[in-house]
């Protein structure tokens, strides 16, 4: 009996690992502030009836949760032979999970996304917004099938679905307005707001998870060359991708100092510093390691160190509501 429990609870530990279980609630959690934190204060203060429901809310968090989920798990079934000289004692396919299960567990994940996003499709009468989803389970499916393999596509194509995470809340919501013109009328004066903020945001996370995605490049680079991968460290060499990451990060960086000045000009004071002391000085750190690592385990702390960056951010969405 204690035997099958250990094997279920390693079951469950490899399924939540093949998910990426942790990724999954910085998304879940991503969307909770954006409606209401952001949304919310800034957009529907005085109209809350304007704002969509919140069964329509949990439905949109769970087809974009499922579509990362299954991105996950094709990712890990294409990766096996990589894996196994990567990361080894972290596999989950072929050791916990077999192949024939994974892939119809992104079967699964994917055909009940692109179902739920048609139903909000529907809902708000667009049924390009139902498109978006095989659309990105496809795109998911050739990034890891191809584009991973391929120099700067697939770090591109990642750090654009990190935006598509932040973006597709604000585009159904906005579809939703649309529906009604008076309540469209009654929130227009903040319209201009919101977008500058979901812009702001979704930039950002394109920006550190394309530096995150070029470090995770540099610390597979055994295992990409010995399958033939064509990454920016194996085609330009590790110190043109640490360059090169360097330099997202000081853009990043920028934009972010940029961000703090509109805030300061708002009388935005607290949130200006704190986005100093936390995402600021984290990237900052970041760079001051960038230029140091040589190890694997450099860039594997440097790669948890861009998702402290990420969440730092994300949780800046909470001194909003406090702002207003």
């Amino acid at each position: 009996m204690e035997s099958s429990e250990v094997a279920l609870a390693g079951y469950v530990r490899g399924l939540g690992r093949l998910v990426r279980l942790p990724n999954v609630l910085i998304i879940v959690l991503t969307q909770v502030l954006l409606r209401y934190c952001v949304l919310k204060p800034l957009l529907f203060a005085n109209s809350v009836e304007a704002m969509s429901g919140l069964p329509d809310f949990l439905i949109l968090v769970i087809a974009t949760t499922f579509i990362a989920m299954g991105g996950y798990v094709i990712n890990d079934y294409f990766d096996v032979k990589i894996d196994q000289v990567n990361r080894p004692e972290r596999m989950v396919v072929n050791r916990v999970i077999s192949r024939h299960t994974a892939i119809m567990t992104h079967m699964i994940l994917n055909f009940i996304a692109i179902l739920l996003g048609f139903l909000l499709a529907w809902r708000v009468k667009s049924v390009s917004f139902g498109l978006i989803f095989p659309f990105i389970s496809g795109l998911l499916w050739i990034y890891s099938a191809k584009y991973k393999r391929v120099l700067f596509w697939g770090n591109f194509i990642v750090s654009g679905l990190s935006g598509f995470v932040i973006l597709v809340l604000w585009l159904f919501e906005f579809l939703h307005l649309r529906l009604s013109p008076v309540d469209f009328a009654s929130v227009l004066p903040g319209i201009r707001e919101v977008n500058f903020i979901f812009l702001g945001y979704a930039t950002f996370a394109f920006l550190v998870t394309m530096v995150r995605e070029i470090v995770k490049d540099l610390e597979d680079a055994a295992g990409d060359e010995s399958a033939g991968c064509r990454t920016l460290p194996i085609v330009a060499g590790k110190d043109t991708a640490r360059f090169i990451a360097g330099c997202i990060m000081v853009v990043n960086v920028l934009l972010l100092g940029f961000a703090q000045f509109v805030l300061f000009r708002l009388n935005l004071i607290f949130l200006s510093w704190y986005f100093l002391l936390t995402v600021q000085a984290g990237a900052l750190f970041f760079l001051f390691r960038l230029f140091r690592a040589r190890q694997k385990k450099d860039y594997h702390f440097l790669s948890g160190l861009c998702k402290g960056i990420m969440l730092a951010g994300i949780l800046s969405m909470g001194f909003i509501l406090i702002s207003n």
